[in-house]
This record gives structure tokens, C-alpha cells and sequence, in this order.
């Protein structure tokens, strides 16, 4: 913990002090510090040689040993199908309907062979 005077070029731990960045509305003494990875901050003069950076070992250390939160979200149930349909046959066949061109032209082969049946009877 810094005791004393603190004056720019002091180390602790992991900051190095820039210089007195003033007090705040709490009435404690801050110092601008820069950490070993480049970080610039106000750290409270109570804090120095408690803390040891801003963060950035920590993180590295994390990064490699801990495994990251996962966002929890709700589980997924999957849709059950009814048994009914699993034992159903499966269906007959279903012919496809025509279009209406195919319509017209079964109607018409249906005259020309009564028409020819009907020429058939005649004769």
C-alpha cells in the first residue's frame, strides 16, 4: 500500500505512476498510472500496491484456463410426432388432377368414339 509520498516514476506492482491526477468528490488522492501493457488510468492512492494492473494478466489467465460463460438459453423439446401417423399405411394412390387441357381433350376423344360407335350401330 503507498504510504507516504507518491511521485511520478514510483512502481507498484504492475502500474507505474504518470502523475497526481487530483482528488475527487470523496476527498481520496488519485494518480494517473500506466500499466505494463500501455492501460492508462486513475488509480485511487489507496489501491496502489493492492491492485496489481488493470486487468490484463488476469485476462491472458483467464483466457487460457477458464472456460467462457455460455448465455444460458431455454432448452429446445423437440416436437413429438403422434403415434397415429407412424402406424398409419401409407396413403393410396391419389391420381393428379388435370389441367383443363387435358380435360378438353379427353372429352372430345370421348365423342369422336361415341360418334364412331354410334356410326357403327347405324350401319
Amino acid at each position: 500500500m503507498a504510504t507516504g509520498n507518491v511521485s511520478a516514476g514510483d512502481v507498484f506492482n504492475n502500474w507505474t505512476v504518470l502523475s497526481q491526477d487530483g482528488s475527487h468528490e470523496s476527498g481520496e488522492q488519485y494518480f494517473l498510472c500506466v500499466c505494463i501493457c500501455g492501460t492508462q488510468r486513475p488509480v485511487r492512492k489507496g489501491n496502489l500496491g493492492k491492485v496489481t494492473g488493470c486487468g490484463c494478466v488476469r485476462k491472458s489467465y483467464q483466457a487460457s484456463n477458464t472456460p467462457r460463460k455460455v448465455k444460458k438459453q431455454p432448452a429446445k423439446v423437440p416436437k413429438q410426432k403422434s403415434v397415429a401417423l407412424k402406424k398409419a399405411a401409407p396413403p393410396a394412390y391419389i391420381e393428379r388432377t388435370k389441367s383443363p387441357r387435358e380435360k378438353l381433350e379427353d372429352r372430345l376423344d370421348h365423342h369422336r368414339l361415341v360418334r364412331e360407335l354410334n356410326e357403327l350401330w347405324v350401319a
